[in-house]
């Protein structure tokens, strides 16, 4: 297991060299935080509890949450700009309900602008004309308004953009607020098909109310776009716990949860709180803060869902291990690099061979970090080779995918020595090893070299790879400028000559892997090749592949030896899983 944390930590470092130490991290927690404050109009007379005296608090209770989508209610333009003035990671939107400017209430909404890219924004009014700036219908008491904001999500480029909408309903009216909540609820619906949608509001009335009802039950059979985040998360209910209305005292949570977050169901409620900071007795505001971290799910029309089954087994074999086998024999071959290594199931013939190349940023990893990626699948009746290749700084683009080409080679010409079936050779690879296994079966010129084709290859598993190289995106590697960016590139040698493909990737995933993903697999699919992608859950971009030493009934093992058998004699059947030495 040593091994196993050593070849980690040297992914996450060489990922840190190559791209920056945040773009990892950044994309191995994709989560949306998000929070609604209704944080009481600044020119109340609150004595103690008057703006000035709280607005430090409330700014340092947002920032201990950290949101991404902040939505705020009771906001007059002062307060707006104090609050964007003290977050300027944030960028805003709010006008006033009374003139649509700077006049009366406001829903101001922040989103990170480090994350999130503005496509469009908004507002209509709840009244019978939503359209008319400041208009008010039913028996409302004020005029009440929608702010919205239409977002795409750099970390989740390939998914559909977020409708985040902030609102108040009216706490007078009672029609008002029934009609609001219809209002509301047609509108987020009009954008259902095409982006996810999240709700902030305080909409002063409890989950018992036909506003409600209107907003988030099914209605003639139809099932309304978003759900309340809260009561799906935590569905016990905590009578006389669950007040959100404060009054400034720490202690008053008995009354109604009137601050909801609604979200949309491609959204995972990962959890959700009523957050009751306070300081010597006092709340930042006269409501508690209402917060949900979300995950959108990758699924979408161009991803495969995984899905949770009895794990399934090709056997339960001794492992026969042949380590350091030199598959390039010339005199400047590298003694370390040019070698792999092959694991097969002890006694059987006539296996498929899962030809495997490892990760490590094109700088980093080894083989012999993988052993236990050979000894998982040949345990499961499948021939396993482990190949190195040298690595950059020393060499670059086409050297790794030259020696990945020459493992190749050995393999096709030897594995049926060991008992292995050469027409049924299986090329994956994870990390830099995704893009070379993809490139090694997109790419014919590498392996033309030896004298093979395209076909020698039975089907590509790349597995949390790179496809798509911007210019001087990764110099260091493939070389600077457009040219050498787009020979690196896999999907840009995509002809309708390549293998079947099934291409994994991680829930949590480096950033712009979903969308790469995506547009390998439409790229395939459009010249006639049978491509899929299958996000594994509850993965990032090593556990995807790491989780596999702890044992074969792993997600990404199990997606594998599918696949494997779908694609040859493989038989699967249940077993009982044991732990794998190491």
């Amino acid at each position: 297991m040593c091994s196993i944390r050593f070849a980690a930590a040297s992914v996450i470092a060489a990922w840190s060299l190559l791209c920056g130490p945040s773009a990892f991290a950044a994309e191995v927690k994709p989560d949306v935080r998000v929070m609604s404050f209704n944080i009481r109009y600044g020119t109340a007379n609150d004595g103690v509890n008057r703006w000035e005296v709280r607005r430090d608090f409330l700014v340092e209770t947002v920032r201990a949450f950290s949101p991404d989508l902040l939505g705020t209610q009771e906001t007059l333009g002062f307060q707006r700009d104090y609050l964007a003035g003290k977050l300027p990671e944030y960028d805003h939107l709010g006008v006033g309900r009374d003139d649509g400017r700077e006049r009366g209430e406001m829903m101001a909404l922040y989103y990170r602008k480090d994350r999130f890219e503005k496509l469009d924004g908004g507002h209509f009014w709840l009244s019978e004309s939503p359209d008319v700036v400041g208009s008010k219908s039913w028996d409302s008491s004020l005029p009440r308004m929608v702010t919205w904001v239409k977002l795409r999500d750099r970390r989740q480029e390939s998914l559909p953009p977020i409708m985040f909408f902030n609102t108040h309903f009216d706490h007078m009216g009672t029609t008002a607020r029934l009609e609001s909540a219809k209002l509301l609820r047609r509108k987020i619906a009009s954008f259902s098909d095409t982006c996810s949608a999240i709700v902030t509001g305080d909409f002063n009335t409890d989950e018992a109310s036909p506003p409600y009802r209107a907003l988030f039950d099914t209605l003639d059979s139809a099932p309304s776009p978003v759900i309340d985040s809260y009561r799906a998360n935590r569905p016990d209910r905590l009578t006389g716990k669950e007040g959100t209305f404060s009054s400034f005292k720490a202690d008053s949570i008995a009354g109604a949860r009137i601050d909801w977050i609604g979200v949309s169901r491609d959204c995972q409620i990962r959890s959700t709180e009523i957050d009751h900071t306070a300081r010597d007795g006092r709340t930042p505001s006269d409501h508690f803060p209402v917060t949900a971290v979300l995950r959108r799910k990758i699924a979408s029309q161009k991803q495969g869902q995984y899905v949770v089954s009895a794990p399934q087994f090709g056997g339960d074999y001794e492992v026969e291990s042949h380590l350091n086998i030199p598959y390039y024999n010339v005199p400047d071959a590298d003694q370390r690099k040019h070698k792999l290594d092959l694991f097969v199931p002890k006694g059987v013939k006539d296996f498929p061979v899962l030809f495997f190349i490892h990760g490590g940023a094109w700088t980093t990893g080894d083989r012999k970090l993988y052993s236990y990626f050979g000894k998982v699948f040949a345990r499961n009746g499948i021939g396993t080779v482990v190949t190195s290749y040298r690595l950059s700084p020393r060499v670059k683009h086409p050297a790794h995918i030259e020696d990945v080409a020459r493992a190749f080679a050995w393999t096709h010409k030897n594995i049926a020595s060991y008992g292995g079936r050469t027409d049924r050779i299986f090329v994956a690879g994870q990390s830099a090893g995704g893009h070379l296994a993809a490139l090694l079966c997109t790419d014919a010129r590498y392996l033309q070299a030896h004298g093979l084709t395209l076909k020698a290859i039975h089907a590509a598993i790349p597995i949390s790879g790179i496809y798509t190289f911007r210019p001087n995106e990764m110099a260091l590697i493939v070389g600077r400028g457009a040219e050498a960016a787009a020979n690196a590139s896999p999907i840009n040698h995509v002809t309708g000559d390549e293998p079947p493909f099934l291409i994994l990737l991680a829930q949590s995933d480096i950033p712009r892997c979903d969308q790469m993903s995506n547009d390998l697999r439409d790229a395939l699919v459009a010249n006639g090749i049978s491509a899929e992608c299958l996000t594994i859950p509850d993965r990032n971009h090593l556990t995807i592949i790491f989780q596999m030493a702890l044992s074969d009934h792993d997600r990404t093992a199990q997606a594998i030896l599918s696949y494997i058998a779908k694609h040859s004699d493989l038989k699967l059947g249940p077993r009982v899983p044991k732990p794998l030495t190491q």
